[in-house]
């Protein structure tokens, strides 16, 4: 659920842009709303993030365009306004999506971790921790390398979208769907552009300001990482749709606007 990042130099970013007003204007696409990333009293972790070429991931590769107000856009940015936060931003104190002293974070009715926990481990730790050690041991990973690794793995971006939701708030079940075009290295193991696709489930619950209480994903990191490392098939690792729903991606499938 984490990585909705990409790398690009100032003239891709250009074209990325431009390709971006392109398809905005042709499909009706809205970009993801992460808050305001140019507001001066943000503090960086590291640098100010460039969503640039991620959205552009995500526009081309999605197979849903929920319109304007809708439940499913409205839990699709809170999501990807908690990823970059978890992220990018410097002090937890900062987070707006959280209720900080309530907050719980779990993946697959596995350990609970608390904000702190989840601040200094960073997301995609605290998702793996379920993940067989052999295969990803997320206690020996910090923050940094565990985003080294997934952002090597995928330079263009790893783009995350809302597929359905089952349940309003402060309850919110929904199915969601994680992509991106294995280009890059994992641990030694080289991409060759092929897609990798991850379906899962989330619940969360939200308090009366509309703050994150908790958050409990489901989903298959096993088969996720033996993806990276070339063991199973691109199609065994996708093999989960069939249980929460999918399609094909939706610039492809469109021809005309909506």
């Amino acid at each position: 659920m984490s990585g909705s990042f990409g790398t690009a130099h100032s003239e891709e970013r250009l074209a990325a842009r431009q390709e971006l007003e392109r398809l905005t204007k042709k499909y009706n696409f809205l970009e993801p709303d992460r808050g305001n990333l140019d507001d001066p009293k943000i503090k960086w972790r590291f640098t100010k993030p460039d969503y640039t070429q991620a959205n552009l991931e995500y526009m081309k590769g999605k197979t849903k365009n929920h319109p304007a107000g809708s439940l499913e856009l409205v839990v699709e940015n809170l999501v990807k306004r908690w990823e970059m936060e978890a992220s990018h931003f410097k002090d937890l104190d900062q987070w707006t999506t959280i209720n900080k002293e309530r907050y719980r974070a779990q993946a697959n009715g596995g350990k609970d971790f608390s904000a702190e926990e989840v601040y200094k481990i960073g997301n995609y730790n605290w998702l793996m921790a379920g993940c067989k050690k052999e295969l990803y041991d997320a206690e020996k990973e910090d923050f940094e390398s565990s985003h080294r690794h997934f952002r090597g793995a995928f330079p263009a971006g790893f783009p995350w979208e809302v597929l359905e939701v089952f349940s309003g708030p402060p309850t919110v079940a929904f199915s969601w769907r994680h992509w991106a075009h294995y280009t890059g290295q994992y641990m030694g193991s080289q991409g060759a552009g092929e897609l990798l696709e991850l379906y899962g489930f989330g619940v969360v619950e939200l308090d009366e300001n509309t703050k994150l209480v908790s958050v409990n994903i489901y989903y298959k990191p096993d088969q996720f990482v033996e993806a990276l490392k070339g063991d199973i098939t691109p199609e065994q690792m996708s093999k989960g749709k069939a249980l929460v729903g999918s399609g094909c991606p939706f610039v492809k499938s469109t021809p005309t606007s909506v």
